[in-house]
């Protein structure tokens, strides 16, 4: 590469970058991310704010809701390591980006979810659903497995899952 050529390639590499970074509202860029658990509540240090979340059947993986700006995410994470008083340190393995919910919607995961898959319970199972507050029970939106062999999320048929508000 001759002198010429430097500022063009600049140019070029911080155009892919910007384009990557701005046109991806998915939320991948916290792939990776890795940081100690928080309170609900409170502030990661990349100024992500979390909403809460909860342990999959294999305990050594979550799903956690975050919000950064008008960005609002489920993070699935690993544990990688706990520090010396047992508190872990995740790892963001896959990204959920969605738009603000409405004020009737809500996700519904692991061990405080009301939501049923064939009659079992199953805390991979993460739901978008909608109270219907007259029938006692919600209307789903949308449906995913978190998935730790693959540490991916997976969008799944909502068939044969139900969601009851107040759970028997």
């Amino acid at each position: 590469m001759n002198s010429k050529s430097l500022p063009i390639f600049i140019f070029i590499a911080f155009s892919i970058a910007a384009l990557t970074t701005f046109a991806n509202p998915s939320g991948v860029e916290y792939v990776g991310y890795r940081h100690r658990g928080v309170t609900r509540g409170e502030k990661l240090p990349n100024g992500v704010k979390d909403l809460g979340g909860g342990l999959l059947s294999d305990e050594d993986y979550g799903v956690a809701r975050f919000v950064k700006g008008k960005k609002n995410m489920l993070w699935l994470e690993k544990i990688v390591e706990r520090n010396a008083d047992g508190v872990p340190y995740w790892e963001v393995k896959d990204v959920l980006a969605f738009n603000k919910l409405k004020k009737n919607q809500e996700f519904l995961f692991s061990y405080s979810s009301p939501c049923t898959e064939n009659e079992a319970e199953n805390l991979d199972l993460i739901v978008l659903a909608e109270l219907a507050p007259k029938a006692k029970n919600y209307k789903i939106l949308k449906a995913w497995r978190a998935n730790a062999e693959n540490e991916k999320f997976e969008l799944t048929s909502p068939a044969g899952i139900v969601c009851q508000a107040d759970k028997p």
